[in-house]
């Protein structure tokens, strides 16, 4: 019933690609969910159905797989080890996901030995360090699941390249609540490929715009300043070296949950819950410590103190946004806004980030 009313609320009310866009969702189904057929109503390109490490390899497990697979459907093995019942499943899947946290690093070698050469794909979750992901794909993992992507991979006594400081200059500046229109096309204007990506991007279908626009001056007018601000800090930060798009793609959620939590509470200053959120994952996009980057930037206490310490009310939004990214476990709040329209707000906060990052390359 529990598996039923998530398909039922992700796929017709809230709709799948509000929540993993073009990806497919990990939906976790018990062997009963398996084999009763009535139960699965979901199409086969938009999710990967999830066996957990308890499913006994009966005949009558194996054949509703080997019928979901004829559909279409791809099966993960859950929690995988091959002392533990699902294991009896290996020849009937296409993905495995072993548990990094619960098996170290040498346990995990002698896993993918017993999985042999088997055309599956091997998955490391829970991984929590970019040195541990590193480690497990020397192993021979393919894919990782984990926080590791939103901590920073720091080489010690490098300093910050000047073109990733510039990067960093221009955000901030742009993350200015009092820069104007004209202030923020001239601002635009000294970076020449800035201003010609900026220019393609408003001529595409994603503006909505009807006609051509020559000018960045243009573009501010058309489309307003927030719009205008939040593409330059997008296709700034997506131009960087070696810079993984989701992690582009989360720093911009957590910017606007923050802000959105911000402006529901009725709590002044939004702009500045919009800038905690996007700098709370700067050091992972600049591989550089948060208090290296702080030292150059023009914020507040209060703003330093949120992102360094997770302080003050800044630092409480930053810890829903984070909470929200890792489940949304019960406790998640803000303030005294009610738990489903923080989920909202989420929800919201993931479309709007996704539209935003469509076709940037």
């Amino acid at each position: 019933m529990a598996t039923s009313r998530v398909i039922v609320d992700t796929f017709v009310e809230i709709g799948i690609e509000a929540i993993v866009g073009q990806h497919r969702a990990f939906l976790n189904v018990d062997q009963n969910f398996l084999i009763d057929p009535d139960l699965l109503s979901v199409p086969a390109d938009r999710v990967v159905l999830q066996v957990p490490d308890s499913t006994t390899a009966t005949h009558e497990t194996i054949e509703a797989i080997d019928r979901l697979k004829s559909l279409g459907y791809e099966i993960a093995l859950n929690g995988y080890r091959s002392d533990l019942p699902v294991a009896g499943l290996l020849g009937h899947a296409d993905i495995v996901k072993l548990d990094a946290m619960s098996i170290d690093d040498e346990g995990l070698a002698r896993e993918l030995e017993s999985i042999g050469g088997r055309s599956v794909v091997r998955i490391a979750k829970r991984v929590e360090t970019i040195e541990r992901r590193n480690r497990l794909a020397d192993l021979g993992f393919d894919c990782f699941q984990g926080h590791f992507l939103a901590k920073p991979e720091i080489i010690s006594g490098q300093r910050l390249p000047s073109n990733r400081m510039a990067v960093l200059e221009l955000v901030t500046k742009v993350c200015d609540p009092n820069i104007g229109g004209e202030e923020l096309a001239n601002l635009i204007a000294l970076d020449a490929s800035l201003s010609l990506r900026i220019l393609r991007f408003v001529n595409s279908p994603l503006s909505g715009l009807s006609h051509d626009v020559e000018s960045i001056q243009h573009a501010v007018v058309l489309l307003g300043r927030e719009i205008i601000k939040s593409w330059v800090m997008l296709l700034a930060m997506a131009g960087l070296d070696n810079t993984v798009p989701e992690l582009i793609t989360t720093a911009f959620v957590r910017a606007k949950v923050c802000e959105q939590l911000a402006s529901e509470a009725r709590l002044p200053g939004k702009e500045s819950f919009f800038t905690v959120g996007l700098f709370s994952l700067m050091d992972a996009v600049m591989s550089a410590p948060m208090d290296e980057l702080l030292e150059t930037l023009p914020f507040s206490p209060e703003v330093k103190a949120a992102l360094t310490e997770n302080t003050g009310i800044r630092g409480e939004a930053v810890r829903c946004a984070q909470q929200l990214e890792h489940g949304a476990p019960e406790g998640t709040a803000f303030q005294d806004l009610p738990g489903p329209r923080i989920a909202e707000i989420y929800i919201d906060a993931i479309n709007w980030a996704d539209e935003m990052t469509a076709g940037v390359s």
